[in-house]
């Protein structure tokens, strides 16, 4: 640094500390005492460590779930806070439907005939495909008309499973949705 410039001793103190920065320190007899053992560790330092540590190994064990890959084909964040923080102050029932709806585990016909409480994972209402998430939110003809009032205050957002589960400023209506098809 130039203002050092002319300083006894700066250019040996400056080579030093490159030495340091490169792993080859000083003999551990020409250190002062207290800096010759381990260093002390700030506990701040040690608990992120030790956060960051249980992130990572929380990230490893989610993504080896069975439901992992569906999750985040609806929320690619997954696993995060994100859901948590955009769920927060809604009554349980409706973040608990959600959870159901994002897992698949929600009492549709495809979930009760894999829970053997069905015979046919066919909508008995549409008899045309199976009672899945998405064709429950976005297709199933029986609904229609329940799902053209959600289409004039979403727009395109209804066509979109992952859009109405994900986004919290289409919950309102997509509750709404629900109530007013009286599936469950």
């Amino acid at each position: 640094m130039p203002g050092h410039k002319g300083i006894t001793g700066n250019e040996q103190v400056d080579g030093e500390a490159k030495q340091a920065v490169k792993g080859e320190s000083s003999e551990q007899r020409r250190l002062p005492t207290v800096c010759r053992g381990d260093l002390p560790t700030s506990r701040s330092a040690a608990f992120q460590c030790h956060r960051k540590q249980i992130s990572i190994k929380k990230r490893k064990w989610f993504e080896n779930l069975p439901r992992c890959h569906k999750l985040q084909l609806i929320d690619p964040s997954m696993p995060s806070l994100k859901f948590r923080k955009d769920t927060q102050g809604m009554e349980q029932w409706k973040t608990s439907l959600l959870v159901q709806l994002r897992m698949g585990h929600i009492p549709l016909q495809v979930h009760l005939k894999r829970i053997g409480k069905t015979d046919s994972p066919i909508f008995p209402r549409c008899h045309k495909a199976e009672e899945m998430v998405g064709h429950y939110l976005t297709e199933c003809e029986a609904f229609t008309t329940q799902r053209g009032h959600m289409e004039r205050q979403l727009w395109r957002a209804t066509k979109s499973v992952s859009t109405l589960l994900m986004n919290p400023k289409v919950f309102t209506s997509l509750f709404r949705f629900i109530h007013n098809m009286g599936r469950f």
